[in-house]
This record gives C-alpha cells, structure tokens and sequence, in this order.
C-alpha cells in the first residue's frame, strides 16, 4: 500500500493496525492516529497476572520543531471536528513488523515506529528526523478497563513522582514510568475532555471519554539518528540505544516482512499466541476477546501446525495440556477469564473439538509419549463422561448413540448469542455438527485404541460410534429438502438452512456418502455461499438479518441469523475437495473464492481477517477486526488444502 493516500482522513481513520508482545498485550489504533474505538491505545494488558486488560495509554500527543517551524502530528476527534491534523503529514505508513510512520513536512521528513516490548510490559517509541528537531510528546492515560470509558474526577488519577532518570505515576494498584532519551519533563497536570469513538457510536455504546495528561516530555532529535521513549508497568532498568535496537531486531524476527500470502498469514497468526505465567494460550480476537476453549481447538491447527516445526509443534502440545488441566466434569473450559475467576464451562463442543485438534497435533509430528501418558487417559475419561452424562444435560442417548445437549435456556453450541438472556438460536437436542464431532471423537480413540493394544476401550468407543453413524443416518436427512436437519429432538426437525452440516462431510471421519455430501454441498452453495465466507442462515428464512449493525441486541440479533463467517470456508472447502476430488479444477476454484477475503488483509484491520461480515453485498466487515480462527483456518486451507 505504498501509494494509499495516507494523508486522507477518510482513508487513514478507516484502517487499524495491530501490534502484540505474546505476553497478553496489545496495541491498537488507527494510521491517522485518530482512535475510533475504547480499545485503541499504545499500552493496552494487565497490570499483573489474572488482572484484566486496561487501556494504560490511550495516546501521544506529539509536536517536531526545527527551522523556526511547528508541526503537530497528532490528530482527536471530537464532536464534528478532527483536531488537529497531523495525518495531512503522513506519506507512508506500514503495519509489518511495527507499526511504522513516514511524515513529509516540507523539505524534512520524520520516521517513527512504535512497538510493545518482547517479555516486557512497555511500549518503545523511536523517531528519527532528518534535520536536527526538537520532539514534545504529551501522553494521554486513564488506566481504565479496556471495555470501559474514563471521565474526569476530582483529584488527578496518578501521582507524579520525580525519579532520577524517568518519571513515575503511581496509583495503588498499578504505576506508569516514562523513560528513555528525554532530556526535560514539564509537569503540567490536566484533562482533556470529550474525545469521540466512532466505531463505538455505531455499535450503539457509550462513545465520549475525557484523559488525563501529566505533563510534556521534551526529546532532543539529531539529524538522521533515532531517539527512543519508552512507556512501561515494571519499574525502569537502565538501557540504551543498543537495547532499543534489540527491541526492533527481535519485533523484525517474530514478524518478518512477508514476500508472500503463506508469510503473511503466518504474521497473522503469530499475534493469537500469548503466554499466562501458567503457559501459552490463544487470544480469540483483538481487542476484547480472552482465550476460549472452541475457538482455541478450532484455530490451534491453522495458527501452529499449518507449517509444522517442533518449537510450534510443543506450544500446540503445551496448550492442549493447559485445557486438559482444567477440565471438569468431562468438559474444558468455554472460556478463561482474564481476572483470574473460575473458568465458564458452557460449551459442548470445545471439548470435542479438542479431539479434533489432538488428531493434527499427531500427524504433525506430536509427541506420542506425551499422547500415550498424559492425554490419551484424559481422553477417555472425557468420553466416558460425556456417555453417561454431566453438565447442562449433556449425555448420550443410548437409543441411537447421538449426543444430546442442553436445555431452552441454555447455548452450548457456537451459536451462543443471547438478547436479554434468551438465546437467539435455541440449539438444544441433538445438534448436527455436535454429533459429527462426537462421532469423530469416538472413531479417533478408537484408533489410538487400537494403536495403543488397548483393547476394551476400542471394543467399547467403536461399538458406540458404529451406533452413532447409523443413528445419524437414520435420523439426520431431511429428503424433502436435500440437505441434514441442523437439530433434531423429540417431535421436532429444524429444517433451516445453516451451515453447521458442512462438518458431517468435513471431518477427518465423515458421516455423509458421495451423493448425499453433494446434494448439501448444492444447497449451501446455493443459499449460504459469500465472497467472505458462510451464511448462517439462508437468505430465504423470514429470520435472516441482512446487515450486522446497530446496537448491542440488533448485533447480537444478527450474530448467527445470516451474518458471514469466513473461517467457515474451512469445513466448506474440505468438504467440496473430499466429496468432489482434489482435482486441479475444483482446487483453483477454491483459490478463486479466496481471493476477496485474501484482498482485505489491505483493508479493515491491516494484515488481519475480521471476525464475520454483512450477510448481504457490500460485505462489510464486523465484530472483532483481528479473529483468530478467520486467519487459522483461510491458512490451513492454503498451506495444507490447496497447495497447487
């Protein structure tokens, strides 16, 4: 995007960029430099571990001086007008591996790179102007928890304490220290009142914030000759410009320039990897998701095993391991909390995704001591459990070996949305993709069963998930329509159209046969394919939503009622390639769908994929701007399923 027009506002404030340290942090904002999200901020994560995400700094003001002329190079919102406008400056501007500003002002220019710290708490700023320049920077800070806004309050929000070589501001529970190659402070506490977040006012939330400032920092620029500031929660330890270039190096190694899409999906994935002081994990999205079980289990294949080498290969293990530590009651956790409270078990198929996840874990390559000692008896216990029965009314039906989960009030599946606590998609019973996960977790331990010598599991699981296949067969085919029925309980058939049957055909074990896999396939085709994804819900259905927007309940209304996912391209690709051929033909037409969702790696959040899109054209983007299992899966499928 070298020749975008980065000097126009509605360009510059349309697009984000993304930086993360795998420690949990991120930062996040827009190239104009305008924030038009509560999330945006350069230090955004915890003060401490199991506290929860805040916004530390929401922003820099900044101001170059030299030749006798001022140039401010920050720019806010606020109610109808954007000042100042120091985007007007901005001729360039790159995401990879920092996010990396080129300013024209006059015949000077300036670079500036901004990026959060390996292993430390702190983001580094560096500027390097090719004429000697004096640099003002006023931080704007709140601390405040990133899913809330900051207001003004009597008494200033930090103490400022003078502290040699940096400054320090300090709250109870949490201190801010400045330090670097500044050679002035000027304290001149304050507030600046009423900035406005766009993209907060279209989701219908509390969108105006006020910001504290405690002073300016002043930094002397010599011509060609980069100056660092740095920003961090742990106290200052002496370092110097060859340690802030140590920074950079080590950002370039994580997230190297791409020469290609393979390298810049892998980029991608690279920012869901973070480490707990109790290992790594998987953040779901940025900014506001935490580390959940189904989308975990979902992406682990795509983020570390699409190009499989042994230091990733021991992070997938070591993730798997984590969950498995936590079940409970035969399930892993939907979701682990960023305070440290108990972690939610409200889901059914992040447990049988895991199996699914296990099962590539091995072909890439996992250890099988490690299977043989540690998962494979957890495993069993699992679906022991799940057989006889536990949490939210999930057990096998012995009657015809399908898996019932749930209740009128409960979502266990991943179409969990509620309004005013009611589920938008009531999916209890006997759900179609939960019984083409369980079966598939049953044929898989049966076979390390039996790779194993393991005999009585493998008499037990495989007698069960021979019951299973022809129970689903029995039950699950709708022949007035072509396609499965996407839940089934006594004296109901739900005949939508959705695309949660794409995983009977999917799967490593499917449940369908040529014919039948095809007439679906002709159904989705029909009514759920999208250039960004799935539908999940055809456009024929009285319920369907056209446009995710609006409010809170109007989003929430829309999440799975037509609204397009793209990491449902996954099971649709798999499936047409099992059911038609991995042929030239229908691999090069795979491709070809791919590229609009390759194409907005430009667009939205910048080298990301979002999270769903507008069911109907234009397509546009929505929910999170970075979604884990978007990049996962779309990488999956062109390192693994669609190789040429």
């Amino acid at each position: 995007m070298t020749h975008a027009p980065w000097g126009e506002l509605s360009f510059a404030s349309r697009l984000e960029w993304l930086d993360t340290n795998s420690r949990g942090f991120y930062a996040m904002g827009t190239p104009a430099g305008i924030r038009t999200r509560r999330y945006h901020g350069l230090l955004v994560g915890p003060a401490k571990p199991q506290a929860p995400q805040c916004v530390w700094v929401n922003a820099v003001e900044e101001e170059i001086s030299f030749g006798g002329e001022l140039h401010l190079l920050h720019a806010h919102q606020y109610a109808g007008v954007v000042v100042p406008k120091g985007y007007e400056a901005i001729a360039k501007f790159q995401a990879t591996p920092c996010p990396t500003w080129l300013y024209r002002l006059g015949e000077a220019s300036l670079e500036k790179e901004l990026l959060l710290v390996e292993n430390q708490p702190a983001v580094l700023l560096r500027y390097c102007c090719s004429e000697n320049a004096r640099m003002r920077l006023r931080p704007l800070v709140s601390g405040r928890h990133h899913h809330q806004l900051f207001s003004e309050s009597v008494e200033a929000p930090f103490q400022t304490v003078y502290r040699g070589e940096s400054v320090e501001l300090r709250r109870e529970d949490a201190s801010l220290y400045f330090d670097g190659e500044f050679q002035h402070f000027q304290a001149a506490p304050d507030w600046y009142f009423r900035f406005e977040y766009a993209k907060e006012k279209n989701r219908g939330l509390d969108f105006r914030e006020d910001l504290y400032t405690p002073g300016i920092f002043e930094l002397d620029l010599p011509a060609d000759t980069w100056v660092s500031f740095r920003i961090s929660l742990a106290p200052p330890q002496d370092w110097s410009a060859r340690e802030a270039l140590n920074w950079r190096e080590g950002k370039q190694a994580r997230f190297p320039r791409p020469k290609n899409m393979d390298q810049r999906l892998a980029n991608a994935a690279r920012h869901f990897i973070f480490h707990r002081d109790s290992g790594p994990s998987v953040i779901a999205g940025y900014p506001w998701f935490t580390d959940w079980g189904r989308d975990t289990f979902i992406s682990l294949p795509g983020l570390l095993l699409a190009q499989p080498n042994h230091a990733d290969t021991c992070l997938a293990a070591q993730i798997i391991q984590q969950f498995l530590q936590l079940r409970s009651h035969g399930l892993i956790p939907n979701r682990i909390t960023d305070d440290g409270s108990t972690p939610e078990y409200n889901s059914i198929d992040a447990t049988l995704w895991m199996f699914i996840a296990i099962f590539y874990w091995r072909e890439a390559g996992g250890d099988r001591n490690l299977f043989r000692d540690t998962f494979y008896p957890a495993l069993i216990e699992i679906l022991a459990t799940l057989e006889r029965g536990t949490l939210y009314a999930i057990h096998c039906d012995p009657s015809d070996g399908l898996l019932s989960a749930g209740t009128m009030e409960t979502q266990l599946t991943w179409m969990d949305a509620r309004v005013y606590g009611v589920p938008v998609t009531p999916r209890f019973g006997k759900a179609v993709e939960i019984n083409a996960l369980w079966y598939n977790a049953l044929r898989l331990l049966t076979d390390w069963a039996r790779e194993l010598g393991d005999f009585p599991t493998e008499k037990h699981f495989g007698a069960l998930a021979n019951r299973t296949i022809s129970g689903f067969t029995t039950l699950f085919w709708h022949e007035a329509g072509g396609y499965l029925f996407d839940v089934i309980r006594p004296g109901y058939r739900d005949t939508r159209i959705r695309p949660n049957q794409l995983f009977a055909i999917s799967l490593p074990y499917p449940l369908v046969v040529r014919s039948k896999a095809e007439q679906i396939l002709g159904v989705v085709e029909e009514y759920l394919l999208t250039p960004f994804g799935l539908r999940t819900l055809s456009p024929q259905d009285p319920q369907y939503k056209a446009r995710y927007e609006g409010g809170p309940e109007n989003r929430d209304g829309a999440y799975h009622q037509g609204t397009v996912w793209p990491w449902l391209f996954g099971p649709y690709m798999r499936a047409c390639l099992r059911t038609r051929g991995r042929h030239a033909e229908e691999v090069n037409r795979c491709r070809k769908l791919l590229e609009p969702l390759l194409e907005s790696l430009d667009e939205g959040c910048l080298e990301q994929i979002a999270e769903v899109y507008d069911a109907d054209a234009p397509h546009r983007p929505g929910g999170t701007p970075a979604q884990a299992w978007s990049v996962a899966e779309i990488r999956w499928l062109l390192a693994k399923e669609l190789r040429s």
